[in-house]
């Protein structure tokens, strides 16, 4: 029996262009299934999420209140005459203040995060800088100098605020 290599083809082509077609059938919805997946586990991861980031900007603008050194001043009075004793009482609160909102870095940009450690940075550095400044002997001359000298519409808390302000917003 002699097989003619012409109707092999004829009958092994056919298949192999069937089987070819299938395959790549199969893998294309295999590819859209996962994707659709993938999309629904996003979908409900966010709704989980949303609310932890929320809640960490949220946070973190009360942070950025809480240290701002206008507010700081006025809410934290001297409890002695020395100036310096009262200015470590502030930094001390605001790195008790930064500690607590520590964990919550996770959930915003590292941009923002950025942000957030400078504007803390720049309270303690104003702080520093205020208790070299001449003519301020003690603590309530410091507090009393400190409130005229760093009015909250300039401070780096607020640029802070308004750049957490503008990621928030992003969420949306």
């Amino acid at each position: 029996m002699k097989i003619d290599i012409y109707t092999v083809i004829l009958v092994v082509l056919p298949t192999l262009v069937i089987a070819l077609v299938c395959y790549f059938s199969i893998q294309a919805m295999i590819k859209k299934e996962l994707l659709k997946q993938k999309y629904n586990l996003l979908k409900s991861n966010q709704k989980e999420i949303l609310p932890l980031k929320l809640q960490a900007y949220e946070r973190f603008t009360l942070l950025l209140d809480r240290i701002s050194l206008d507010k700081l001043l006025v809410r934290i009075s001297p409890s002695g005459e020395d100036k310096n004793a009262y200015k470590n009482l502030l930094i001390a609160t605001i790195d008790q203040e930064f500690e607590h909102n520590l964990t919550q870095q996770i959930y915003i940009s590292d941009e923002c995060w950025k942000t957030i450690l400078t504007a803390k940075n720049t309270m303690i550095s104003q702080l520093h800088s205020l208790s070299v400044k001449e003519g301020i002997s003690d603590a309530t001359a410091y507090r009393n100098e400190g409130i005229a000298q760093f009015p909250s519409s300039e401070s780096a808390t607020n640029v802070a605020q308004a750049y957490v302000r503008s990621e928030v917003s992003l969420l949306f």
